[in-house]
């Protein structure tokens, strides 16, 4: 048997792994277009600000894989597919397949030309080249407050820059959470940085060696900001060029199996659409989600027969000492009215006085009680948010998870947590 996987990113890595252990026999072969193996694409901001060196955050190097009889093969891009004679093409020549998985993740997106130094922060090389960038500029803009331009803002404020965010929507991070949880950490972390909402960007332009970028608030005045360099951080749209034959939107869509149209033909991360708990078909875009597709795909791809859940798409982050985390869609993106509940407290009972921090919780469910998604804002976020996922995955309701008993001691954690009393609030309102 052969397996082909083209793309070795955290995806493509752990579905040539998971094959691996499902098939100890099998050939498998990673096609991969850039020059590094497996590495953590959500430390890079830490490349950035020099805390870690590109090869520290190398997962699974090239020896790793040799060890592992998988076949690495770097700066060989796949120019063409033949699902129906089960061929792939690169510059080396052509290559056949039993099974093939595609890993080929997604490309920043920028809304307008970029010019002069504009960079984008999605690989190693951008790492890099920002980092370099940076050690001689005093002044940096970047273009989209969601998690990586955060993320990168820090990361340069750090290295001692005056940063600027500029972002076209109302509030940051609203792919993240919903505009009120958005608010609570901008008030937090707007000292360190200039934050700029409401703006549309026009035009990037070198003028006289300097970088300028020209945009238009709401009411159409015209602002003309100059810095250094400029950082795109908009989005990513999915590589589904190679996938002519396959059934995509705004991504390549697969099933259960992370299985695609074509038959034996799997594909996972960053280029895939699969539905959440609510039946939204959304694109993938959570390394940790990709992860859990190379799992299920590696294992089907050899084999097996495993079966991804609906995504949770339980995330995190930290920005400026601010833990943000969240689980489940948007508000938004709820396709009915949920019931919520939402509770703002400290993290240690109220005898412990200033040892304890304030932090933010709040909790959707449908009309049954169960729990559908939650967003947390302060210390330990992301483990208030790690319990509403695993009650989301599960289905529970709000009624057994206020039945659930917790851990108590006054320099922990209080008897009942912020999550258990955003419970209670949202169950009052249940009919």
């Amino acid at each position: 048997m052969k397996i082909v996987i083209i793309g070795c990113g955290a995806a493509g890595a752990t579905a040539a792994q998971f094959a691996r252990k499902k098939n100890r026999e099998a050939e498998i072969k990673i096609f991969e277009k850039g020059s590094y193996p497996e590495y953590s694409k959500c430390a890079l901001p830490f490349v950035v600000s020099g805390e870690l060196s590109p090869d520290s955050i190398v997962e699974f190097s090239e020896e790793w894989f040799r060890n592992s009889d998988i076949e690495l093969r770097l700066n060989t891009p796949v120019s063409k597919i033949d699902f129906g004679n089960k061929v792939i093409e690169t510059p080396e020549g052509t290559e056949e397949y039993d099974s093939l998985i595609i890993a080929t993740g997604a490309s920043p997106f920028s809304p307008v030309e970029t010019a002069g130094r504009t960079y984008s922060l999605r690989n190693m090389h951008d790492a890099i080249s920002i980092r370099e960038e940076s050690k001689n500029a005093e002044r940096a803009i970047i273009i989209g407050a969601g998690l990586i331009g955060l993320e990168t803002a820090e990361s340069l404020v750090k290295k001692g820059l005056e940063v600027t965010v500029m972002e076209f929507l109302p509030e940051i991070l609203l792919t993240m959470v919903d505009e009120d949880m958005a608010k609570i950490v901008r008030k937090e972390i707007e000292e360190r940085i200039k934050i700029m909402l409401g703006h549309r960007v026009k035009e990037i332009k070198e003028k006289d060696g300097v970088m300028e970028v020209i945009s238009s608030d709401g009411s159409g005045k015209e602002t003309a900001l100059e810095g250094d360099f400029v950082i795109v951080a908009t989005g990513n749209r999915a590589n589904t060029k190679l996938a002519d034959g396959l059934s995509v939107e705004k991504a390549i869509i697969v099933n259960e199996k992370c299985e695609t149209s074509v038959k034996g033909v799997y594909a996972v991360g960053d280029c895939t659409q699969y539905v959440d708990i609510v039946g939204n078909a959304v694109p993938v875009g959570l390394g940790s989600v990709a992860v859990r597709q190379g799992m299920v795909a590696g294992t089907n791809a050899a084999g097996g027969n495993e079966i991804m859940p609906p995504l949770t798409n339980a995330r995190t982050t930290k920005i400026f000492g601010v833990e943000i985390a969240a689980v489940g869609p948007l508000r938004r993106n709820i396709p009915f009215n949920p019931i919520t509940g939402k509770f703002r407290g400290k993290t240690l009972p109220e005898y412990m006085g200033d040892l304890g921090e304030e932090a933010y919780v709040k909790v959707y469910a449908d009309s049954s009680g169960k729990i559908i998604g939650a967003q947390a804002v302060g210390r330990e976020a992301a483990q208030r948010i790690n319990k509403f996922a695993l009650a989301a995955h599960y289905g529970l309701t709000l009624e057994q998870l206020l039945k659930a008993e917790t851990a108590y001691a006054p320099a922990v954690a209080p008897v009942f947590d912020l999550s258990t009393l955003a419970c209670e609030i949202a169950k009052r309102r249940l009919r």
